[in-house]
This record gives structure tokens, C-alpha cells and sequence, in this order.
């Protein structure tokens, strides 16, 4: 089955886009439109290609409503995202279309995994452990069955999903931040029951967090992070609920060496769910994190 795609490429004030939209340019498997959604006042640069669209979002540091907008503006019958700071391996979308070639419909999204650059000259390949078919979105990203962070993952740069399931569940809502794609992928799977979920074990895309990267936050949004669990993840197993709470809010508040968001993060746990031994040990760590660095700050002249 032959399927038209738009690639969506999402700014967030990053002028220079040559190496997301060369990677888009240099696929393997045709994409139709190449549509660039830039912050208002931002000039991009990036290599001529007539098949590029160019909008303007007035929406700064929101990136999921850049990418509504860019798949309301789609002529392609299917989406595949991007973010300015990430590419893709040229094989990505054959591959990709490929697994979903005799699925009916649009209640599919097809994902991958991904090499990690950063920080610094670290090199991973994520997720570790690829969501089963028919499990639960929030389960799979959000329970802490072991220590570290990469044993899960559905980023933003892999996902390839139909036009129409983009249009009828949308991206970019007021309480979704912190977690855009969490977001939508758990609304969608919420909206659409026999919703296919589909994670190729192939490594086709490149997620890059070294430094500069916009896509490490190091402000302090502890208690933001605690708000989005409790909204976005009620109604899920509450050892789902708790791990959440012990891990994502205390890495925002080690981000900010903030003991009292650990404190608080690991209490909102207690309070409405019930954390497993690895998210409690989590926190535990990284509250000695924070210790340790303030005793380190605290002997320097």
C-alpha cells in the first residue's frame, strides 16, 4: 500500500534545520511535503527543497501546537514528526510504512528505536525494551522496573501515525506539558481502544541532548511534573501512578538541586499511588545526589 507522507519538523527557536531536513530529504521511502513550522522572529536556514512548506507559529516553547498546526496543514495521509534538533536514518520511513503496510485504517501508530547523543559524548540506543502489543501506553513509559532511565521510551522523532488520527486527537492541550508525546499517546490509546501501537526494534532515528540541546530543561518545574502525573495518570494502576511520581518529578527537582521538590514529589507518591522498590530507591539516590553536590559547593573557597 502506497501512502502519501508530510514530514513535520517543529522549531523551537533553532535557526539552523540543514541536518533534520537533509535527513527528510535523503529518505529512502518518498515524502510528499516537508512542512516547517518557525517561531514567529526566528529566521531558519535550510537546504532548498521545492517540496518544503513554510509556517509561522506565534505559540513560543510550545512545540506540540507547532506540530498541530503543521498536521492541520498536511496534504499527506500520513504524519511523521520531527524535531529541529533530531534527523532521521534514510531507511526510517520505508521501514516504518512497511510494518503497517497491511493494517486497515487509522488506529495505528508506528514508532522505533532511537540512538541517544549526549550528554557530552554518550551514546545510547533507546528504548531497552519495546512496548508489547496491546499494552498499556502509561504502563510501559511510566512503571520503574529497574534503575536508569532508557528502558522506555516513544519519542516525539519516531512516531508515524494517519493524518486523520492527528486531526481527531490533537496535539498540544494546556495541562500536556511537560510530556507532549506521553500525552497524546495516552489520549489516544484512551480515544481509540484498538489503537495498534508498533515499536520496530530497529535503531532509526538520532535524538540529540548534548549540550545546547533544547531538549534538556534544567529549570525548576518539579511541582509542574507532579501536576502532569496526577491529571494525565489517574485512573491508572496506582503502582503505575506512584512509580511516575518518584522519577520524572525528582529528576526536574535534582535538574534545579532541589532536596524539598524530591521531598515533595516522593510524598504526592506516597499520598496517591504506591511506588515499587526501584522508583523508591530513585529518589532515594537522588536526594543523596543533591546532598552530595551542595557538600562538594559548600567546601569550595
Amino acid at each position: 500500500m502506497t501512502r502519501s507522507v508530510s514530514a513535520v519538523i517543529a522549531t523551537i527557536g533553532r535557526p539552523s534545520l540543514g541536518r533534520a531536513v537533509q535527513s527528510v530529504i535523503d529518505q529512502t521511502y518518498r515524502v510528499d511535503e516537508i512542512i516547517v513550522v518557525a517561531e514567529a522572529g526566528v529566521q531558519t536556514s535550510y537546504p532548498y527543497d521545492d517540496r518544503i512548506v513554510v509556517l509561522t507559529s506565534d505559540d513560543a516553547g510550545n512545540p506540540a501546537h507547532s506540530r498541530q498546526l503543521g498536521i492541520d496543514a498536511a496534504s499527506g495521509s500520513v504524519i511523521a514528526l520531527l524535531d529541529d534538533d533530531d534527523v532521521w536514518s534514510p531507511t526510517k520511513l520505508a521501514r516504518q510504512l512497511a510494518a503497517v503496510d497491511s493494517v486497515d485504517g487509522d488506529h495505528w501508530v508506528v514508532s522505533s528505536r532511537m540512538s541517544v547523543l549526549g550528554p557530552g559524548s554518550r551514546r545510547r540506543r533507546w528504548p531497552r525494551r519495546l512496548i508489547e502489543p496491546g499494552q498499556s501506553i502509561a504502563e510501559y513509559l511510566f512503571r520503574f522496573d529497574g534503575l536508569g532511565f532508557g528502558n522506555a521510551n516513544l519519542q516525539t522523532s519516531t512516531l508515524c501515525f494517519p493524518t486523520s488520527l492527528g486531526r481527531s486527537i490533537r496535539w498540544g492541550g494546556i495541562t500536556d506539558l511537560p510530556h507532549d508525546e506521553p500525552s497524546w499517546l495516552i489520549r489516544a490509546q484512551r480515544t481509540v481502544p484498538d489503537l495498534r501501537v508498533i515499536q520496530l526494534p530497529d535503531t532509526l532515528s538520532i535524538y540529540d541532548v548534548r549540550g545546547g540541546s533544547v531538549s534538556r530543561d534544567t529549570s525548576d518545574r518539579t511541582d509542574t511534573y507532579i501536576q502532569w502525573g496526577l491529571r494525565h495518570l489517574d485512573g491508572e494502576p496506582p503502582r503505575v501512578l506512584g512509580d511516575y511520581l518518584c522519577t520524572s518529578p525528582v529528576s526536574a527537582a535534582v535538574s534545579a538541586m532541589s532536596l524539598a521538590g524530591v521531598r515533595r514529589a516522593v510524598a504526592s507518591a506516597l499520598r496517591h499511588g504506591r511506588p515499587g522498590p526501584f522508583a523508591l530507591t530513585y529518589a532515594a539516590l537522588n536526594a543523596g545526589r543533591i546532598l552530595a553536590r551542595r557538600a562538594v559547593a559548600a567546601l569550595r573557597p
